[in-house]
């Protein structure tokens, strides 16, 4: 027995990007950047190189996520499909890490969201500090995992960050791994929902496009139904339909059903919150389905349109199909009728040709018979009986050459 080629594989899999051991009070800055064409294996080499410039522990030959802390600072890599983040921790303070001017100007890809995160233990001036944190801006939060802690926000980008902020406290002294689920958790919300939305403007402009074509198929429908032009050129119309909406479909599909995705984190993350209600605020579930909802649907409409729209084309040609089918059935239908009625010419011919026949195999019959006698008899007064008798014997010459006609017509027919 062999080891399968992908058991490592498959087996770090499971621990690919485990949650970190965390501990208030803290702060930290995750920010995430989208590939942007650039090669992964690229951004992996330059990331560990640039943070191992920076002075953080890391295997520069090995790949995929790391975590890599010191005393008083962390960071965290974290690759995705299209995206990764990074994670810079600031321990023992909520003074928020800021990514090096370098790094700022060499990190491959393009930004695309960040989020400030600051956790502290509980104190009594909560409120306080939370309204401090966001400039008088309507503020959303609840008490989350189970009420063993509170979070705040605005969902609104810091003029002098050009962050989103989260402040959070631990109520009941959460242990460190959940302490590090929450603050993950948190910050992959705030970066799914700015992934997900990556569509909606790409939805946007495509919907118009969606109507004009759904316009013209109901055009081609209306004119099938009225049957004001030949079937092939309405086939060749909706060939060319068809082929609009399966390009509208190519170039939009991969990232609609991205964003459904993503949709789908969003809410499992928020559900993984567990929230509690703080009377007077919305929870970060309220704001998400009021504010985000909207977009998610508009998304989702889109694909749902496209598919739908390649659903009819795909009967109204089914539809034209069953007309060709039914015009050259009937077409087959007067050909047959044609064939019978030359076929029924041809038997009539046939009778005809039957008994003229006949008469003329009888004539020459009688004659042969008649010349025969004459030559074999040589008493006139035979001869003038047996002409008297050939002559009586002419319908019966007659009725035996037809039924040998006949005879010989049939076995003709049976072997055609």
């Amino acid at each position: 027995m062999r080891s399968h080629p992908l058991r490592e594989q498959i087996i770090a899999e499971v621990h690919a990007r485990p949650f970190q051991q965390m501990q208030a009070p803290l702060a930290l800055l995750q920010v995430a950047i989208v590939h942007d064409n650039q090669s992964p294996d690229d951004i992996d080499r330059t990331v560990r190189r640039m943070a191992r410039d920076a002075g953080y522990d890391v295997d520069v030959g090995a790949q995929g996520f790391f975590f890599a802390r010191g005393e008083s600072k962390g960071l965290r890599y974290e690759p995705h499909s299209e995206f990764y983040s990074l994670t810079l921790y600031r321990f023992g303070d909520l003074e928020v890490p800021q990514l090096p001017d370098s790094w700022a100007d060499s990190l491959p890809g393009s930004f695309l969201c960040g989020v400030e995160v600051l956790f502290r233990q509980k104190a009594a001036d909560f409120d306080e500090w939370a309204e401090s944190n966001f400039n008088g801006f309507q503020i959303s939060g609840a008490d989350v995992m189970d009420r063993a802690a509170t979070l705040r926000t605005d969902f609104r980008v810091r003029g002098d960050s050009g962050y989103n902020r989260f402040v959070v406290e631990d109520r009941e002294g959460m242990n460190l791994f959940r302490a590090g689920r929450l603050l993950q958790r948190i910050c992959e919300i705030e970066t799914y929902r700015h992934m997900a939305l990556l569509a909606l403007p790409l939805a946007v402009a495509t919907m118009p496009e969606v109507t004009e074509l759904d316009q013209q198929l109901a055009e081609i429908v209306e004119r099938i139904a009225e049957a004001q032009s030949e079937p092939s050129a309405l086939l060749q119309e909706l060939m060319a339909l068809a082929a609009q909406v399966e390009t509208l479909s190519a170039r939009t599909a991969n990232r609609l059903s991205a964003t459904e995705a993503y949709f789908a984190l969003v809410d499992r993350r928020i559900a993984e919150l567990r929230e509690s209600r703080v009377e007077g605020l919305q929870t970060v579930e309220q704001f998400m389905e009021r504010r985000l909802d909207p977009a998610h649907r508009t998304c989702r409409s889109t694909g749902e349109r496209i598919e739908r729209l390649s659903k009819r084309i795909s009967r109204s040609t089914e539809l034209i199909r069953s007309q060709v089918d039914l015009s050259i059935e009937n077409q087959s239908r007067d050909l047959l009728h044609g064939i019978n009625r030359r076929a029924r010419s041809q038997l009539r011919l046939q009778a005809k040709l039957e008994s003229f026949t006949v008469i003329v195999v009888t004539y020459y019959a009688f004659d042969l018979i008649d010349r025969t006698s004459r030559n074999l008899l040589e008493d006139h007064s035979l001869e003038d009986k047996a002409s008297y008798v050939l002559s009586a014997s002419v319908p019966l010459i007659a009725l035996v050459l037809f039924l040998y006609v006949r005879r010989l017509l049939k076995s003709v027919d049976r072997d055609d």
